[in-house]
């Protein structure tokens, strides 16, 4: 098919298929008589098609209509237009076609044509093939349809295609360069906006009103000030201060650049206002931390007859928010239904609403919204839900969104995301997570963002960081959550490398970064570090920012360093509510409870109302003081303030109830205010239990709570574990340890720790090691607690062994692998192995030792009875020795009957700790071996003025999964009967192969033969002689005491190992003694 040539421009004819297969025609031409033939044609009005190879016949209206230069998009879109009505067009074969006219000589404007039909455009690819047939006819040779076209661009933030037609301009005129500067605007490219302005200068052109208000929007968004201010002085110098639009366009300006004041002074400034000045100012004041001057500022746009409009309140609705004043809310709400506005703002309204904590009225405008319910309105409902703490019904509420099929935005997702993270619910989180990739709303980076978070958070870093790593184009925001959610996980360390890999990328942090890093400082305790973001935070002026200057203070605090959190906290110019809970809290976390109460005092006095926060602050310091009244007040503080609502203040306040030995108060807070729905409290109540000694309280709560198909989370099993660990209940203890297997917990590390501590204090170090062995990951504190364990089951050289194999795995022992280090060389006599590592503290890993260390080394020395060098080791600590110290000094004494010591020790003791009586029957003692019966005599007169003050000694066993106690002298049990006769048929066994009864321990001033029936009543011989009546012969006995056991039950254990042919395993307060066939493991060395 030949193409016919003319001079003139040419139009594609039309075709029902594709653009693109269209046969150019001029514009009125008429197909006329075919080569070869004579035909009907001409009448018939066809027009050829080069795909098809035919000709379509249309009707003569078609070409009534072409017969004018119209553009070749309008020709489409009347044979489209023909083709919707249902007209039909029929082929015929064709092979010439002949032009039979000219074009008319006066053609018809296409621009109003034009502008419709780029209107009409609903992607890009339909508006590249417009743009492409308006290049092939030549159309594209004035600026008002290249400003069209760049428009058109513009509204599909397509800057690109934008510029390539601002550039086919030779000459352009303002208006275009108004619209490339809008769409660099539009498209959030402002910093290439404001270039651009810069551009038209340096061209010497003049700008137009118009322009000044682009640009100072651009200079809004890149916050330029310092061109906005130019603009706003070449706007003074060319006389259009006057101009409404101007003006309006610099006050929105300046509010956004958070210069309210000097957007205030224009303002009031301007002789001429309108509602979009009146809600530009407004907008100012509510997004720079002045809500009452926007309602003044509303109720001045009333008193001067400015209607306000939906924008108005969509402005003023942040400051109602920040307010958090629902009284204030409701007038609005009022307001906008008198006036019908209801609908244009209600996605806003629900979101104020939310803010000011009433979701109830939220959601009862979100289900009255029949037909104006789009994914917005889904969207900040479920977010509302969120910023309330109301996870559950966020949750619920994306389900009843997927339902109804709902379009899915970044918004919903991201809230529902959140909601799961806090929940902890993995499975959910993950269930969101498919529907967005369904949806094809995860390659947002917000929403990515969130992934990371929520992964991070329900525990899974891995998968978290992996899609980290995924993220090809990450920004500050994904930097900042990946480390926020390390130092969430209790990874700071990794966090801190995350954040020198960040810097190295080129991001610089922002407020979100260093207020994320600053926690992984303070849980690393690297004050160095923390000062250095400190500097960076001064360098880059964002310290001035109230987030960024409270997290410096709290680092400053947990780390120790109160001077400089002070310094900063009273050189701060802002400071709301948060930056004094930091304080108190960080007082309170260093267990400066006294100090955080005072602080908190100050804040009342300062005229701030505390929040919830300060409340979760300062009750936990009335626990750390057994200050119940005063918690009690704190208490009162709460109901009258409404916080009692928050699950955050209530787990405070059932803790202080704990922690102050009030368990029924804390109980009946518990079940009555229906905390047993969370498992937070579940977990509060069982640390409650654990700091009051009730173990088997705590247990039973556990089974409680499973019961209530309440689903444990990672600090509800740390928790629990320790109670089997306490009672020695390895039955109990071994079943936490297959429920941990079977909910997927056993890889955390922290549960390992706890596990090896469990089995270690139930006397399975087997089991503890070979649990330690199998762990794939383990910290510091797994190898701590498995030196631990060896120490007090008085394995001194497995533990010397594990020790030199931890620094062979390059892991850094600190100050508490010492501890355990030289307790096990205390309790297996490793005088010289003790000496050395304790040397090795201080030069090789240079670790200075605490007092706890000392008390070690004098115990060690002292038993091996080289006191002379214990005394001299305690003239030398560069610390004031402790109780725990002159105790081990005095206990050396006892061993090796030192009296002039032993009375040293005994005064600096009587100082310490006076109403100890204890000390003084070591000393007695210690009398008694070397004869000085005189001696004897005063200090039992002494014990008998002190009084006896002494821990009563309490014992028990596990029995068949149930916990047995015995007290001292306890003769309540239904079978103690039974159990005397079997300790009198002992004991005539036992006499018979030398037994004698060491009554020096005794302290009552009774006869001897009171004595003895005194230590008959200790609380491990009954829990001996009950274990012996109620288990079978074999079997392994395994007691607990809370106190040391003293000499004479060690003696007794000894021999009826022997005569009844058991194991039996004794943990007293000091150690585990294994006796077997009349031998203790600790080889009488304790």
């Amino acid at each position: 098919m030949n193409r016919i040539r003319h001079p003139r421009v040419f139009f594609p004819a039309v075709c029902c298929r594709r653009l693109s297969s269209l046969v150019l025609l001029r514009a009125g031409e008429r197909p006329g008589r075919i080569s070869g033939r004579s035909s009907s044609c001409t009448r018939r009005r066809l027009i050829f098609s080069k795909k098809t190879r035919s000709f379509l016949l249309l009707p003569r209206c078609f070409f009534r209509l072409a017969s004018a230069w119209t553009p070749t998009v309008l020709l489409r879109e009347h044979v489209s237009h023909m083709f919707m009505r249902g007209w039909r067009c029929r082929r015929r074969p064709f092979h010439v076609l002949v032009p039979v006219a000219a074009p008319p000589a006066n053609p018809t404007s296409p621009s109003k044509h034009l502008n419709h039909l780029l209107r009409s455009c609903r992607d890009v690819r339909s508006l590249l093939q417009l743009h492409s047939r308006i290049l092939v006819l030549g159309s594209l040779t004035d600026d008002a349809t290249r400003i069209l076209l760049l428009n058109s661009y513009s509204s599909f933030r397509r800057s690109d295609a934008a510029l390539a037609v601002f550039n086919t301009s030779p000459n352009p005129s303002m208006a275009l360069w108004n619209s490339m500067i809008r769409c660099y605007t539009r498209t959030g490219e402002h910093k290439k906006a404001v270039e651009f302005y810069y551009r038209l200068l340096r061209r010497g052109l003049e700008p137009d009103k118009y322009t000044f208000t682009f640009a100072s929007k651009a200079c809004a968004g890149a916050f330029d000030l310092e061109t906005g201010d130019m603009i706003r002085q070449e706007v003074v110098r060319r006389g259009l201060s006057g101009d409404v639009f101007i003006a309006t366009g610099l006050v929105d300006m300046y509010g956004k650049l958070g210069m309210v004041t000097t957007a205030h002074e224009l303002f009031e400034s301007m002789a001429e206002t309108d509602a979009v000045s009146w809600n530009a100012m407004i907008a100012g004041f509510s997004q720079n931390g002045r809500p009452r001057e926007a309602l003044a500022l509303f109720t001045r746009m009333q008193v001067a007859s400015e209607v306000p409009n939906s924008v108005t309140f969509l402005n003023l609705f942040p400051a109602v928010c920040e307010l958090s004043a629902l009284i204030l809310c409701r007038a609005i709400h009022g307001f906008l239904t008198r006036r019908c506005l209801l609908p244009a703002v209600s996605n806003g309204l629900i979101d104020t609403y939310c803010k000011c904590g009433s979701t109830g009225i939220a959601r009862k405008i979100f289900d009255g919204m029949s037909s104006g319910k789009d994914d917005v309105t889904w969207g900040t409902m479920i977010c509302g839900y969120v910023f309330n703490g109301y996870h559950a019904d966020a949750l619920v509420l994306f389900d009843d969104l997927k339902s109804e099929g709902i379009k899915l935005n970044q918004v919903a997702v991201v809230s529902a995301l959140s909601a799961a993270s806090e929940t902890g619910d993995l499975e959910k989180g993950m269930s969101i997570h498919n529907y967005a990739t369904e949806k094809g709303v995860d390659s947002d980076i917000s929403v990515k963002t969130m992934l990371v978070t929520m992964y991070a958070k329900c525990g899974d870093l891995e998968k978290a960081k992996s899609l980290f790593d995924g993220i090809k184009e990450r920004d500050v925001v994904a930097w900042s959550a990946m480390i926020s959610a390390f130092v969430q996980a209790n990874h700071p360390t990794d966090a801190l490398v995350l954040y020198q890999e960040m810097q190295m990328a080129g991001l610089m942090p922002n407020q979100v970064t260093i207020v994320s890093l600053l926690p992984g400082c303070a849980d690393l305790s690297e004050l160095k570090l923390g000062k250095s973001i400190h500097c960076h935070a001064l360098k880059s002026n964002i310290h001035l920012d109230v987030s960024v200057g409270t997290a410096l203070v709290a680092m400053y605090a947990q780390c120790g360093s109160f001077t400089s959190a002070h310094s900063l906290f009273d050189n701060m110019e802002h400071k709301d509510i948060v930056t004094w809970n930091a304080l108190i809290n960080g007082y309170a976390q260093v267990g400066e409870a006294g100090k955080a109460l005072e602080f908190f005092n100050r804040l009342r006095l300062a005229g701030h109302c505390p929040d919830p926060g300060t409340m979760v602050g300062a009750l936990p310091s009335c626990a750390l003081l057994n200050a119940l009244e005063i918690g009690a007040c704190l208490h009162g503080v709460v109901i009258k303030n409404s916080f009692n609502s928050d699950l955050h203040v209530k787990n405070a306040i059932i803790d202080m109830y704990a922690k102050c030995g009030d368990l029924p108060s804390a109980e009946f807070l518990f079940l009555e205010t229906k905390s047993h729905e969370d498992v937070i409290s579940w977990n509060t109540m069982f640390a409650g239990y654990m700091h009051n000694g009730r173990a088997n309280k705590a247990i039973s709560a556990f089974r409680l709570m499973r019961a209530e198909n309440m689903k444990p989370n990672l600090i509800s099993l740390i928790s629990i574990l320790p109670a089997a660990a306490f009672l020695a209940a390895l039955r109990e203890g071994s079943a936490l340890h297959s429920y941990i297997i079977k909910i997927g917990f056993v890889s955390q590390v922290l549960v390992g720790n706890c596990l090896i501590d469990m089995y270690t204090k139930c006397g399975r170090l087997d089991n503890a090691r070979h649990f330690f062995n199998q762990m794939d990951q383990k910290d510091r504190v797994s190898w701590n607690v498995m030196l631990a364990g060896y120490a007090i089951h008085g394995h001194g050289e497995s533990t010397i062994s594990l020790f030199l194999q931890m620094k062979d795995s390059f892991v850094k022992p600190d100050s508490v692998s010492f501890l355990g280090l030289l307790s096990a060389c205390r309790h297996a006599g490793l005088v010289a192995e003790g000496k050395k590592f304790f040397e090795s503290m201080m030069t090789e890993h240079h670790l200075e030792p605490n007092v706890e260390h000392y008390a070690c080394m004098v115990d060690l020395l002292g038993r091996a009875g080289q006191l002379g060098e214990a005394w001299s080791l305690i003239q030398r600590m560069p610390m004031t020795p402790d109780a725990g110290v002159w105790g081990a000094l005095l206990g050396g004494c006892r061993m090796h009957s030192d009296v002039a010591m032993g009375e040293i020790a005994l005064d600096h003791l009587v100082k310490l700790e006076p109403q100890n009586v204890a000390h003084h029957v070591v000393l007695s003692n210690i009398y008694a071996q070397v004869g000085r019966w005189t001696d004897v005599r005063r200090m039992r007169s002494a014990i008998k003025h002190i009084g006896v003050n002494k821990t009563p000694g309490c014992s028990w066993v596990d029995i068949r999964n149930t916990i047995h106690a015995f007290s001292v002298g306890d003769q309540s049990h239904p079978q103690y009967e039974k159990m005397r006769d079997i300790w009198n048929d002992l004991r005539e066994k036992m006499e018979k192969m030398g037994y004698v009864p060491d009554t020096s321990s005794v302290m009552h001033n009774v006869e001897e033969e009171e004595k003895e029936s005194f230590l008959s009543s200790h609380s491990e011989r009954l829990a001996i002689c009950f274990a012996l009546l109620s288990t079978e012969p074999g079997t392994t006995i395994q007691i607990v005491k809370n106190l040391r056991v003293c000499g004479d039950c060690h003696t007794v254990f000894k021999f009826v190992s022997e005569i009844a042919n058991r194991e039996i395993i004794v943990r007293d307060s000091s150690r585990f003694h294994h006796f077997c066939n009349g031998i203790c493991s600790c080889k009488d060395y304790w």
